[in-house]
């Protein structure tokens, strides 16, 4: 793994181009594309991704001399921090995660970011100015660090959820609502919640069980008749690992504003 990516800089953040990107977490600009493609819907920009077309793109190309080659496509991706830890979990292969611990601990160093944008202590003069900038330097090196635990620590929290996950979404078959409560692992929301709560949003019927059409029409469900001891046959819904990946994005965006 390179260790010494060339700084790219956008919006006043550092970020990484795809190349750097699939450079770093051992894999290729096609898979780095692959996954985006396949979880789009987790991606928002701005937060993840900096999308740069035409002339933005052409002029960030020139400045920071990136491949000619990059010219051809139509959109270029600057990857953010927080984009680069989504593409870890998804990518999910240990490369990726020691790669992402080297881009959070040396390339994305807020640390330097925060300092840089006031004087340094030790180039003020004045002894009680420069007391006071030393003890606001140390200040902030310490909520740095404090957020960097929480965040290690939440990625070595999530990590068997999301490789439970991660493993669910990689197969082709779809489950049925209480074997998808199983496979998320949801505190508190088991098969008659997890009905509950796609019946309160209106993707499924009240009455039957079924997915609205728009949701069908979305490939989040699959609805097939199953054969019953008593009256023969009756349809039953059954979610695609697409579908899951949506519902799984509700609940989580439900516990936040909660």
């Amino acid at each position: 793994m390179n260790n010494n990516l060339t700084v790219v800089e956008q919006n006043g953040q550092r970020v990484l181009t795809t190349a750097q990107l699939a450079e770093a977490y051992g894999a290729d600009k096609q898979q780095i594309t692959n996954n985006f493609n396949r979880n789009k819907n987790r991606y928002k920009e701005g937060k993840h991704y900096i999308a740069l077309e035409g002339e933005e793109k052409n002029r960030f190309i020139n400045l920071n001399q990136i491949g000619l080659g990059s010219k051809n496509a139509s959109t270029l991706y600057l990857w953010t921090e927080k984009g680069a830890l989504l593409h870890a979990k998804s990518l999910n292969t240990d490369q990726a995660w020691n790669a992402y611990e080297m881009l959070v601990d040396d390339y994305f160093k807020i640390k330097t970011q925060l300092i840089s944008q006031a004087v340094p202590s030790y180039m003020i003069d004045n002894s009680i100015d420069r007391a006071k900038r030393w003890i606001e330097e140390r200040m902030e090196l310490e909520m740095i660090e404090q957020s960097r635990v929480r965040l290690a620590n939440q990625v070595l929290e999530d990590r068997p959820k999301v490789e439970k996950y991660e493993k669910f979404l990689a197969s082709e078959g779809s489950m049925d609502v209480a074997a998808l409560a199983r496979e998320l692992d949801i505190k508190g929301m088991g098969r008659n919640n997890l009905f509950r709560f796609l019946k309160e949003q209106k993707i499924l019927m009240k009455g039957n069980n079924l997915p609205y059409q728009k949701y069908m029409d979305r490939g989040f469900f699959e609805v097939i008749s199953v054969p019953t001891d008593h009256i023969g046959y009756v349809p039953k819904t059954y979610i695609t690992p697409k579908g899951a990946d949506f519902i799984a994005d509700l609940i989580s965006k439900r516990k936040s504003a909660s």
